[in-house]
């Protein structure tokens, strides 16, 4: 252990220490600098004090510390951060070696943690079809057309990100038009909540999906008034084409992975969530970690539906840190039902547009109460997909009983994916069983347009309720299920805050009681969402000691007027002391 080190861990248990307690204390609110003075004395090693390889000063740093302190600039020293202070204290430190950057009045924040995202998916959303913002299906017929004409006949074409809501005619598409003009290429264009497809005759046909075709367990196949299929296959439905489509070749999927992470470093982001993965993606992580080709920090989920994964991973126990803190693999995604905009939610009434529907459970209680009992018992966390209030409650109940069973589990720190529609009288539930709620912010702004229509008045009051989280006692783990949302945090800050879309509507916010202050926003992507992964002693806040990884922003987020907020740019981000983009 160098000194740095050693004095990291003394000052960290100086306050433990009876005999110097007292001193300890008084040293809490007094220069970095000078706090290592004390602890070198007591050490007799002061003169032999660790060099920082790269300083950043004359900027504003929001530490995101237990005080939630700024300070002017941080000394780095590898990959660890050696110190947080005033320039003159900071750059104090430098030697001839350091590597110094003037901010120049830049603004430095830790790290942002995208606590749920879909980091393959992303990187393969990058090479298909994007129709996110198109207006109409016309337009994404004519972009299909497109790519059509300049793809071999045979080849799949894929895309991603429709939405009928933002169309004038809300109804879901039939594959008719679609199929005209793609009659030699199958085709699967996949909504932008990933809880819904539309696919052409070619993909129907590759699928064996006719008139006759039962509708999977948890999922449904949209018929027309003859019974014949529309094209647009709800949730497990999905899965009958999806198994069609021919997997892509490891160079193909290691492309798309190298592309999704430099698409997260050039948004600040340095850690995400990864919700859902196999045991092939996991294994690709780590050959791209050995290839050192990974600049990224992933805390993955296994997909609950990848049952050898999942007996694989439960005897062995987790994998945490591996790759030099690049992978951990520490908990279980599961599903408890679909989403709002497909009206594949399951809520405990019917859908307020939609009578005698209230929508599809995927994994209920009989599923997911096991699945957390084997999972707590091997020391894995759960972190369950659940939208609607009645896949909120019947997760709920099942983390209950499954702490019951499992009595030696201690801070399991379980976590509800999403926890849109949550009944009111469940909130409390999350702060009472140590629940997280990991929320998108912009799905809120996304989704707030027509998702009064979904759930009337009376239930929309618990619908992205983030400050009741906050007030029952709960951390937010903030993120933005990308590819579902667009990659940039920026957009969730503002989000989180205003209750607005990039437009700045509606003016004064939706039910703008719900908002975050500035602090719970910035937090809920950092510290917050480290807390959500177990890692908050090692990432989330800028403190000595913890890895350096920090984003420089050409403006202050925490000051600024919220509208600026979205004209704000990542000017650097900074990995384990390595700069990884640079604007």
């Amino acid at each position: 252990m160098n000194l740095h080190r050693l004095i990291v861990n003394l000052w960290c248990r100086l306050p433990a220490c009876p005999t110097l307690t007292q001193q300890a204390e008084s040293l809490h609110h007094k220069p970095w600098g000078i706090r290592v003075a004390f602890v070198a004395a007591l050490t007799g090693a002061a003169s032999a004090f660790a060099e920082p390889s790269l300083i950043l000063h004359n900027g504003i740093v929001h530490t995101v510390n237990a005080t939630n302190a700024t300070a002017q600039a941080v000394a780095i020293e590898g990959e660890r951060i050696l110190a947080v202070g005033s320039n003159k204290e900071i750059v104090a430190l430098a030697s001839p070696a350091t590597r110094r950057i003037d901010l120049q009045g830049g603004t430095v924040v830790p790290g942002i943690i995208d606590s749920h995202g879909h980091l393959l998916n992303l990187g393969q959303g990058l090479q298909n079809l994007d129709f996110t913002g198109t207006t109409s299906y016309e337009q994404i017929v004519a972009m299909v057309a497109a790519k059509a004409t300049a793809t071999p006949e045979g080849t799949w074409i894929r895309g991603r990100g429709w939405d009928q809501n933002d169309w004038a005619e809300k109804e879901f598409p039939r594959h008719q038009a679609l199929s005209e003009v793609s009659p030699n290429h199958p085709v699967v264009l996949t909504r932008i909540d990933g809880h819904a497809s539309l696919a052409n005759q070619l993909a129907l046909d590759a699928a064996g999906i006719a008139k006759d075709t039962a509708d999977p367990d948890g999922g449904k196949i949209l018929r027309d008034s003859d019974g014949a299929p529309t094209g647009v296959l709800i949730d497990a439905a999905q899965g009958l084409v999806e198994r069609r489509v021919p997997a892509p070749n490891g160079a193909d999927a290691k492309a798309a992975v190298g592309e999704a992470i430099r698409e997260c470093l050039r948004y600040g982001i340095t850690s995400m969530h990864d919700a859902g993965v196999s045991a092939g993606q996991i294994e690709l992580y780590k050959q791209l970690i050995a290839e050192d080709a990974f600049p990224l920090r992933v805390y993955a989920m296994i997909s609950a539906n990848d049952r050898a994964a999942l007996n694989k991973y439960f005897k062995d126990g987790p994998l945490i840190g591996y790759g030099n803190n690049r992978l951990t693999v520490r908990s279980v995604k599961a599903m408890a039902d679909g989403a709002l905009g497909s009206r594949g939610a399951a809520l405990l009434e019917d859908y307020s547009d939609d009578p005698g529907n209230r929508g599809l459970s995927i994994m209920g209680r009989d599923v997911i109460e096991p699945l957390t009992t084997r999972a707590l018992e091997a020391g894995f966390q759960v972190c369950t997909h659940a939208i609607g209030d009645r896949g909120n409650r019947e997760t709920l109940d099942a983390y209950e009983a499954a702490f019951k069973a499992v009595t030696t589990a201690k801070d399991a720190r379980l976590r509800i994916e999403h926890a849109q529609i949550v009944a009111l009288d469940d909130i409390p539930r999350f702060a009472a069983l140590g629940i997280i709620p990991s929320m998108q912010a912009t799905h809120a702004t996304s989704d707030m347009y027509w998702a009064e229509d979904r759930v009337g008045p009376e239930r929309i009051k618990g619908a992205y309720a983030w400050r009741k989280f906050l007030e029952a006692g709960c951390k937010i783990a903030n993120g933005s299920d990308f590819p579902v949302e667009k990659v940039d945090p920026l957009l969730g800050f503002h989000a989180s805050i205003t209750r607005q879309d990039a437009r700045g509507f509606p003016g004064g916010g939706w039910r703008p009681e719900e908002r975050m202050t500035r602090i719970e926003m910035l937090r809920s992507f950092t510290i917050d969402a480290a807390y959500a992964a177990f890692e908050e002693n090692i990432k989330g806040s800028l403190e000595p000691g913890k890895l350096a990884d920090m984003v420089v922003l050409s403006q202050d987020v925490m000051t600024i007027d919220p509208a600026k907020i979205l004209e704000t740019r990542v000017e650097l981000t900074i990995l384990g002391g390595a700069v990884v983009y640079e604007r």
